[in-house]
C-alpha cells in the first residue's frame, strides 16, 4: 500500500504530552476553557520560558504578551499554552507536570494556528463528508508527532491529524498501538524553573518537498550520544529533512529542518517546518526526533 504523505504544519499546533517523557497513558481532552487563574503555577512557569524566549528575534512578537493556558485531558497532566498580542496568537507552548513535581517543557512554536485550533477541526469534519453530526469529538495527544481530534459518530470513530486536519489511516487499535509504543531514548526534557536559552540557530524556510532524498539518501547517522554530524550541517546552513513513518508505515510525515534551540540543561529543541513561508516554527526535542524518525541531507 502506497504511503501517504502529510504536512504537519505548525499553523495548528496544541498538546498534551508527557506520555513519552513519563509514562503516562494518552487521554482524551475535552474541549475546556476554564480561567486561566486556575493554572497559575502553569502559567508562571510558562511566564518564565516565554521570557527566556522573548529576547531571540524569532521569538520577539513574544514580548509582552499575554498568555492563556487550557489543560489536555481530564487529568490536567498537560497543558496548552496559547502565546497572545492584540487577541492574535503568535505562538504556543505545551507543559507537562512531572510525576515528582514541577514541569517540563514539552513542545513550543511560532504560529497563529496551534494544535487542535477549532477552525482544522471544522477543516477535518469537512474533508470527512459526514452523513450525520459527530456524537463526539476528542483530543488526544501522545507525543509530538501522534496528536489527532478523535471524531465519533453513531457507527464510525475516525482520527484526524490535530495540525493538519487530514484524515488518518488509523482505526481505534491502530492508534493504541502507535501510542503504546515504548520510547527508549527520549531524555528528560527542559524542567528547571530558570532555564537559559544558550544558544539559537534559524535558517530559511525552504520547501521539504523540493528534493526527496529519504528515497535515494541513507539518512544522517546519529545516537542519542552524538549529535555532531547534524549540527555540523545545520550550523554550515545546510538544507536537511526530517521524516517519520506512523501507523506501520501507512503515514510518512516530512519536514525541512531550520534550525534548533540550545537550553543551559542541555536539552536541545530542533524547529520543524512544513511549509516554506515561515509561519509555523514547532520546536521539537531533539531525543524524541531521533527515536521516532530520521534526519537526510
Amino acid at each position: 500500500m502506497p504511503k501517504k504523505f502529510i504536512k504537519l504544519t505548525a499553523a495548528c499546533v496544541l498538546t498534551a504530552i508527557v506520555l513519552y517523557a513519563g509514562g503516562l497513558q494518552p487521554q482524551a481532552a475535552a474541549a475546556v476553557s476554564n480561567p486561566t487563574t486556575v493554572y497559575e503555577p502553569v502559567q508562571q512557569q510558562a511566564q518564565r520560558w516565554v521570557e527566556e524566549l522573548a529576547v531571540q528575534p524569532s521569538f520577539a512578537a513574544w514580548k509582552k504578551s499575554t498568555l492563556i493556558v487550557s489543560p489536555i485531558g481530564p487529568g490536567t497532566h498537560s497543558w496548552l499554552v496559547l502565546v497572545m498580542q492584540n487577541k492574535n496568537t503568535v505562538g504556543y507552548l505545551v507543559i507537562n507536570a512531572v510525576e515528582s513535581g514541577g514541569y517540563q517543557l514539552g513542545e513550543y512554536g511560532t504560529n497563529s494556528h496551534p494544535l487542535f485550533d477549532e477552525s482544522t477541526l471544522t477543516r477535518a469534519i469537512k474533508q470527512l463528508e459526514l452523513l450525520k453530526p459527530a456524537t463526539q469529538i476528542d483530543r488526544i495527544y501522545v507525543h509530538p508527532l501522534l496528536a489527532a481530534w478523535k471524531i465519533t459518530t453513531e457507527k464510525e470513530t475516525y482520527y484526524a491529524d490535530a495540525v493538519s486536519g487530514e484524515s488518518l489511516p488509523a482505526k481505534k487499535e491502530n492508534w493504541t498501538n502507535a501510542a503504546a509504543t515504548k520510547l527508549d531514548k527520549a531524555a528528560p526534557l527542559l524542567n528547571t524553573q530558570k532555564a537559559v536559552l544558550i544558544k539559537q540557530v534559524s535558517l530559511p524556510s525552504f520547501n521539504p518537498f523540493d528534493k526527496l532524498p529519504w528515497l535515494t539518501n541513507k539518512p544522517i547517522t546519529l545516537s542519542s550520544n552524538s549529535y555532531t554530524p547534524l549540527f555540523a550541517k545545520i550550523n554550515n546552513k545546510e538544507q536537511l529533512r526530517f521524516t517519520a513513518e506512523l501507523f506501520d508505515g501507512q503515514m510518512l510525515y516530512v519536514w525541512s529542518v531550520v534550525g534548533y534551540n540550545k537550553w543551559d540543561n542541555g536539552q536541545i529543541y530542533v524547529a520543524l517546518e512544513a511549509s516554506e513561508d515561515g509561519s509555523d516554527r514547532r520546536y521539537i526535542p531533539l531525543q524524541l526526533l531521533i527515536e521516532l524518525g530520521h534526519f537526510y541531507r
